[in-house]
């Protein structure tokens, strides 16, 4: 565990804002976030738990307790012949770990190359590209109740997966800190190219493959979006308008062109 005080958050968050926190805590193991909410160091502090920093914006230093957790690992868990059980600590970088996936030829995380942010982070947001949402490969969410210090793991069908939408946002928003994530990865890649022009782009890099999906999406992001590390930015943020069926039944005999995709 490193306690650092009066410590800068300049990079702990993607838009370089040089602000400061009265306390940040990195903790390295479950066990240490359990200790630190069965000491006395959280009681009557403003407490905020932070992953990669994309989705904050500083406006003055923070006058309280920086949580930030540098649990770290991939671990396999079990395989078949066509599918492989990995667990991975909230704390990973999230494209480390779709690197990890594309270099062992396990697919499913692919479209979701150079997305900012961690591991447990993006069970919270459902992070979602190119016709892909995290739900999608999520088995378990193991994580630990901030009052209590109990660890709790929550079954895919229990984290209320919806468009960028997840229990961790809405009833229990602000409950609990994402230790690990189970995902479960296919031996046997079932390649999703159809939004938009996807398809196209990654055949102009050659064959259809794991590392040719990833080159062709990092290549447009790289294109969207500047690098936070030269230009702060909070990454891509848009959603999608969601509309009844009844509205795009509407919508689509007027722009028959129209590109849509079902939630």
């Amino acid at each position: 565990m490193k306690k650092i005080t009066n410590a800068s958050l300049t990079e702990l968050n993607t838009f370089g804002i040089a602000a400061k926190a009265k306390l940040l805590i990195h903790y390295q193991t479950e066990n240490e976030l359990i200790e630190l909410i069965q000491s006395e160091i959280l009681q009557g502090e403003k407490v905020l738990h932070i992953g990669g920093g994309s989705n904050l914006l500083f406006q003055k230093d923070f006058d309280g307790i920086i949580l930030h957790s540098e649990i770290k690992y991939i671990s396999e868990k079990s395989e078949t012949d066509v599918e492989i059980t990995v667990e991975v600590g909230g704390g990973v970088c999230w494209d480390d770990f779709v690197e990890y996936a594309v270099k062992n030829n396990l697919g499913g995380v692919e479209n979701l190359s150079l997305i900012p942010g961690e591991v447990g982070a993006a069970a919270i947001q459902n992070i979602g590209a190119y016709g892909v949402e995290v739900c999608d490969t999520i088995r378990e969410v193991n994580a630990i109740h901030l009052q209590s210090g109990k660890n709790q793991t929550f079954k895919v069908e229990e984290c209320d997966y919806n468009y960028r939408e997840s229990i961790f946002k809405s009833s229990l928003k602000g409950q609990y800190a994402i230790t690990s994530v189970v995902f479960k990865l296919s031996k046997k890649p079932n390649y999703k190219l159809d939004y938009q022009h996807l398809e196209k782009q990654v055949l102009e890099k050659g064959e259809i493959s794991l590392r040719s999906i990833r080159q062709t999406i990092i290549s447009v992001r790289e294109s969207k979006l500047p690098d936070p590390k030269i230009t702060g930015n909070a990454g891509s943020f848009f959603m999608n308008p969601v509309i009844s069926k009844t509205d795009f039944e509407k919508l689509i005999l007027e722009y028959p062109e129209m590109p849509h995709y079902f939630v």
